[in-house]
């Protein structure tokens, strides 16, 4: 294998994808390659991040109160409402539930309430394990290309990577940003032969982390100016403000 064939399995390997053969030939090439070891560790930093973009989901005031009014709302089974014929069974043994009364009524409630959350809660959780099987498939895939960008004095701490596949679908994974002021955004631009090619916007967290998923143009997926410039939100058809990050292929 060429000195590329192994810089193309190193997002792989800081995923802990690769199989034992291919682990071992890219381990044998780290211990004499610089260039290989310093990426490696840049796409670990970029593994670990992945994992804490996504921010807890409270669910709304609003949402527990729809909830509580369904469960007050619902026919139970055997009463007028929602007759059933079932057949006559012996009493059970009255239980802590029973003994407590409607104090036992309420808690079934939250319970139950409490369930309804959970399950919002997993169900944006598999939304985040989502995204990053596609960001994994993305950084994995034969081809994918990969643009280191620099911070400049406007914010000389942040870095950001943008990898693209072969046919332009990208991520952009930067950290380090200032917190865009309010009605402000983050632009990514697609620069070829001097003429940038707006791409979208994104606000970074708190701890200056972003990330964004566009479409690189055709045109500038063999050579290109990347950059990131702070914009009104939502998006300007050509760049105004001073340029956060840039780098090139």
């Amino acid at each position: 294998m060429v000195h590329e064939d192994y810089k193309e399995m190193i997002p792989a390997h800081a995923l802990s994808t690769l199989d034992s053969a291919d682990e071992r030939a890219l381990n044998e090439h780290l211990e004499a390659c610089a260039e290989c070891r310093r990426d490696l560790t840049e796409w670990e930093a970029v593994a670990a991040s992945l994992s804490l973009t996504a921010d807890p989901v409270t669910p709304s005031a609003q949402l527990r109160e729809r909830i509580l009014d369904r469960v007050h709302t619902e026919p139970r089974y055997g009463s007028e409402k929602s007759p059933v014929n079932v057949l006559a069974l012996p009493s059970p043994r009255r239980n802590l539930w029973n003994s407590l009364g409607s104090l036992g009524s309420i808690a079934a409630v939250i319970l139950f309430a409490a369930l309804i959350i959970a399950v919002i809660v997993l169900w944006q959780q598999n939304r985040t394990l989502r995204e990053q099987n596609e960001t994994f498939q993305l950084l994995t895939a034969p081809g994918t290309r990969v643009a280191q960008l620099s911070g400049t004095p406007e914010a000389s701490g942040a870095t950001a990577k943008l990898a693209y596949d072969q046919n332009g679908r990208a991520i952009l994974i930067a950290d380090g940003l200032p917190r865009a002021p309010a009605g402000k955004e983050y632009q990514l631009w697609f620069i070829v032969n001097n003429k940038p090619v707006p791409g979208k916007t994104f606000a970074p967290d708190n701890r200056g982390r972003g990330i964004v998923r566009d479409q690189v143009p055709a045109a500038a997926r063999k050579s290109a100016v990347f950059a990131i410039t702070l914009e009104p939100a939502g998006g300007v058809a050509a760049p105004t403000g001073a340029i956060y990050l840039r780098g090139e292929l």
